[in-house]
């Protein structure tokens, strides 16, 4: 089976690939895409479902191959813990941008880490642009903590190249994040 996902924005790759694996029988799915955020939001999803995937470069677009095996099938989101940072700061002006830094600074040493923070709107730019927070972001990355920036929003700020930490989201697997998370602290 091959599903058409090229010019299709985030999620919606993610959610024909879920939509496909759960209807199609064939033991191999085709997914054709044209976003580099796409092929990694893709292939990601498809792993976390206990599938294998391979990548062949076509030109003007790539071809996912998700091969479905004995271990392919739904898999929950762990709960857990989840950070959901929507913004670049905690309150206004340089005040706000020196609490952010502090904050997930701090954060390194507490004994109860997030699984998961995910980074949104103008939250994109701790994660690109904001070395204090890079450097913390990629210790708490060393101790398990999963990054993630959202694509669409790294694509608005054009920033899709500059990710220094963590993974690029989707609104897809973010939801079931946040859905499967037991606590979320939204900053």
């Amino acid at each position: 089976m091959t599903i058409d996902c090229r010019n299709l924005g985030c999620p919606e790759p993610v959610i024909q690939t879920k939509k496909a694996l759960e209807i199609g029988s064939d033991a191999t799915l085709t997914v054709l895409v044209n976003a580099a955020a796409a092929i990694e939001n893709v292939s990601r999803f498809a792993q976390s479902q206990g599938c294998e995937t391979s990548v062949e470069d076509k030109g003007d677009h790539h071809a996912i191959v998700i091969t479905k095996g004995a271990n392919c099938a739904s898999v929950a989101c762990a709960s857990g813990r989840a950070m959901f940072i929507t913004r670049d700061s905690i309150g206004e002006g340089e005040l706000g941008a020196k609490l952010i830094v502090g904050f997930i600074k701090t954060l390194i040493d507490e004994p109860a880490l997030p699984e998961k923070i995910i980074f949104v709107n103008r939250g994109v730019l701790l994660t690109t642009q904001n070395e204090a927070t890079i450097e913390s972001l990629k210790t708490l990355e060393t101790k398990g903590v999963q990054i993630f920036s959202c694509g669409t929003c790294l694509e608005y700020f054009k920033l899709s190249n500059d990710l220094k930490v963590g993974k690029v989201g989707n609104a897809y697997e973010t939801l079931a994040n946040l859905l499967g998370a037991q606590n979320t602290i939204t900053l």
